[in-house]
């Protein structure tokens, strides 16, 4: 009874022990499971930090990636690989992972940590490149703007001297004459006339010798104007249409002559109209030759 009682005890006992020796198993083998779930973790995270880091280098090499984007992605890789190196010390100290796998992993980060090392260096190196570039660029737009003001004075200078020389070039008529042209081709030469004896005027005027004009057949347009401004014109006669400044202006009378750079007189006649009315007061005769006017005169109808 006695012996029963004990070997049914220690049937209890044996099966208390293996239950809990069978608990801390089990417990034991869920832990492993755990701890080597997370050493795989662990590695797939650094080997996609590896990857990443190698990546990156290409994406150093494109023109069209800004230094201050490349600067942050290398940033955020430092921070990811010590947050790596930081749980691989805390695995170690809680017997997570071995001594060779820790070591293993940190041989890992060291070389991660020389790579991202390069690519601060290679950063800072496109920096300074960029400056250097940014110098150079700014240097050669300030020649540049300095080539193009000196363009512009050139061109300034040079539009200043042609029209100075085309000035110089103008012919210059002074001491104007008047005369009237009878029907025998006679002529009184005055100042001052009657409106009545008026048919045929000839106004004559000398230019001044010019060397720097050139030579050649020239045509000036005599404009006589009534003391009201209204041109004197006789289009079935001595009269016409000139251009001055893009538009048509009429003249009175014009003379063609031969220019030959010598001091010369120059005349053109105008025909009153029979049924024109010269008004009395002054008369204002004004010359235009190659688009400006060479000089003015005047005379008085009483």
């Amino acid at each position: 009874m006695r012996v029963g009682i004990i070997s049914g005890v220690l049937l209890v006992l044996v099966a208390a022990v293996a239950g809990v020796l069978y608990w801390k198993l089990r417990k034991a083998e869920k832990e492993n499971t755990q701890l080597t779930e997370e050493k795989l973790n662990l590695e797939e995270e650094i080997q996609s930090l590896n990857q990443r880091i190698l990546a990156i280098q290409e994406d150093l090499e494109r023109k069209d990636v800004a230094l201050a984007e490349k600067t942050q992605q290398v940033e955020k890789l430092a921070k990811e690989l010590e947050q790596a190196r930081a749980r691989i010390r805390r695995y170690e100290e809680q017997g997570r992972i071995s001594a060779k796998q820790a070591e293993e992993m940190r041989y890992k980060t060291e070389q991660m940590a020389y790579y991202i090392q390069k690519y601060q260096e290679r950063i800072k190196q496109l920096e300074e490149e960029n400056a250097e570039l940014r110098a150079k660029a700014s240097e050669l737009e300030r020649k540049v703007e300095e080539k193009e003001t000196q363009t512009r004075q050139i061109q300034q200078e040079k539009e200043q001297l042609e029209i100075k020389v085309r000035a110089a070039s103008y012919l210059k008529a002074i001491d104007f004459k008047y005369g009237l042209v009878r029907e025998n081709n006679k002529e009184e030469w005055d100042t001052e006339f009657r409106a009545r004896r008026i048919h045929k005027l000839k106004i004559c005027f000398t230019l001044l010798e010019n060397e720097v004009a050139e030579p050649g057949q020239r045509t000036a347009y005599v404009v006589i104007s009534d003391p009201t401004g209204k041109v004197l014109t006789n289009f079935s006669a001595t009269s016409g249409y000139f251009t001055l400044m893009d538009t048509e202006q009429p003249f009175s009378a014009k003379a063609v002559f031969t220019y030959n750079r010598t001091r010369q007189e120059v005349c053109a006649t105008y025909e009153r109209p029979a049924e024109q009315e010269l008004s009395k007061g002054t008369y204002r005769v004004e010359v235009f030759c190659e688009g400006v006017s060479i000089g003015q005169g005047q005379f008085q109808i009483k």
